[in-house]
């Protein structure tokens, strides 16, 4: 009897610990366009983003560079004083022509979700022996979802 009593004990802190871990908050998708230093269109982002216990924002979505087509795309967010905080990730095999990842960094205004950024990228061609690495950066702006 008291090793059902502490399987049962058990198997309810278990559910407990296990689906406040799982808690989160959809708050809808989110797009922004990606402009370089001159103010030229680069690519645009759009995630899904969810609300993690603690105020932890996981991004889930997909970067568009046109003729390139999506690429996958995942990052956190975090608030702080006087901004967010965005970090993603991406990369992607484009056969035939190269492999690349890139480190993507952002700090947006609190009120407009618009800011700057500054990124971190690999790449290597397809038949090359040198990976490239290069940074950029600019500014990104909220835009409408399509």
């Amino acid at each position: 009897m008291k090793k059902l009593f502490l399987l049962l004990l058990v198997s309810f802190v278990l559910s407990l610990v296990t689906s406040n871990s799982f808690a989160e908050k959809y708050h809808g998708e989110f797009c922004w366009q990606v402009f370089d230093e001159e103010e030229n269109p680069y690519w645009s982002y759009k995630f899904g983003i969810y609300e993690k216990e603690g105020g932890h924002f996981v991004l889930f979505g997909a970067q568009d560079y046109d003729a390139n087509g999506n690429s996958a795309a995942h990052g956190n967010a975090i608030f702080t004083d006087d901004a967010i905080k965005m970090t993603i990730t991406s990369t992607d095999n484009e056969e035939g022509k190269e492999v690349w990842s890139e480190t993507f960094a952002a700090k947006l205004d609190k009120s407009t979700l618009n800011g700057t950024w500054d990124s971190l990228a690999n790449s290597k061609k397809v038949g090359a022996d040198v990976v490239q690495a290069a940074h950029h950066h600019g500014t990104i702006n909220l835009i409408a979802c399509e």
